[in-house]
């Protein structure tokens, strides 16, 4: 029997957790056929030996890249050069080395609803957010960035939730471990100047909807240095380039490669990676100059008012 999807695993330096993520993937409960696609990236840890003791364990499963330099300090975008070619199969599915699935049924549900709505180019669920050791934070869903009511009380909905492409410039980011899609819609892609998972759910799932799943079938790891939400805090140089800019650049992409269709959508979306940029950078004069300061929830408005201003009006009684 043929494969029906490819489930795409990045590793490095994720030998802690790496095989949690694996074997979280390869013993899902399925009707259908599934390949576990493996790049390793030159670890400079255990990973690499995490990866071999799983082949040999799962070798029906699991095919492998395997570098012998490592490619993202070459600036090589690994998905577009070795991952995205090698998926053959009708549906992708994505979990970076240090997150994993809880739902041992996850690959079969997401398959069987987009069997059977083809409308639908993606879909995503719910996550637990985890600490590096595992230990439960909270649940990714409900995260309430903005005043969204409309969009938020929709994820809250038992059933789940068809989602267009404008909703989900709204709802910016989603656990990416929790994605399976179509692959014919993933390969454009290839066309843009990077392959973050901000352009790959935007671009799947154009052309129809993507639904959202009210479960938790995944967790999503926080605090690891070496992901890339933790490599932008470093400094607010690699914040403005790797974060920012990089944002703002594909944002303007997907805006010409939908021919404009959304670009109003797409210029609101790029003021508010503006607030995000300058809450990392805690400028509460940045952040209102963005211009989408009151769309913030009041408690965060009033936590930021009172953090900035509190220290200044005590200077002025002294």
């Amino acid at each position: 029997m043929a494969a029906v999807v490819t489930v795409g695993v990045l590793s490095f330096n994720h030998e802690k957790w790496l095989r949690k993520c694996i074997e979280s993937i390869c013993t899902q409960k399925t009707d259908h056929e599934f390949i576990v696609l493996i790049h390793e990236d030159c670890s400079t840890d255990g990973s690499r030996a995490v990866v071999q003791e799983l082949q040999n364990k799962y070798p029906d499963k699991i095919r492998t890249i395997i570098q012998q330099e490592n490619q993202y300090s070459k600036g090589i975008n690994i998905v577009q050069k070795y991952v995205i070619p090698e998926v053959k199969t009708k549906y992708f599915a994505i979990c970076e080395g240090d997150d994993y699935w809880c739902d041992e049924h996850k690959l079969q549900k997401q398959i069987d609803y987009l069997d059977k709505h083809p409308e639908c180019n993606l879909c995503f669920h719910n996550a637990n957010v985890v600490d590096t050791d595992g230990n439960f934070i909270k649940t990714f869903y409900p995260r309430r960035m903005w005043n969204d009511n409309d969009l938020y009380a929709a994820l809250e909905k038992p059933e789940g939730a068809d989602l267009s492409v404008a909703d989900l410039l709204r709802l910016d980011f989603t656990p990416t471990a929790s994605i399976v899609g179509r692959t014919e819609n993933l390969l454009p892609v290839l066309g843009f100047s990077t392959s973050l998972d901000l352009v790959v759910r935007l671009v799947t799932t154009y052309g129809g909807c993507a639904h959202y799943f009210n479960e938790v079938m995944s967790a999503y790891r926080t605090g690891n240095p070496n992901s890339a939400s933790g490599s932008i805090r470093t400094s607010p140089e690699r914040l403005k380039k790797n974060f920012y800019d990089r944002h703002v650049g594909l944002l303007k992409e997907f805006d010409e490669f939908t021919e404009g269709k959304y670009h109003k959508d797409i210029e609101h979306m790029i003021k508010r990676k503006e607030l995000i940029y300058y809450q990392h950078l805690d400028d509460l004069r940045g952040m209102k100059s963005s211009g989408v300061f009151n769309e913030l929830p009041l408690k965060a408005r009033l936590k930021y008012e009172v953090k900035y201003k509190l220290p200044f009006l005590a200077k002025l009684r002294k």
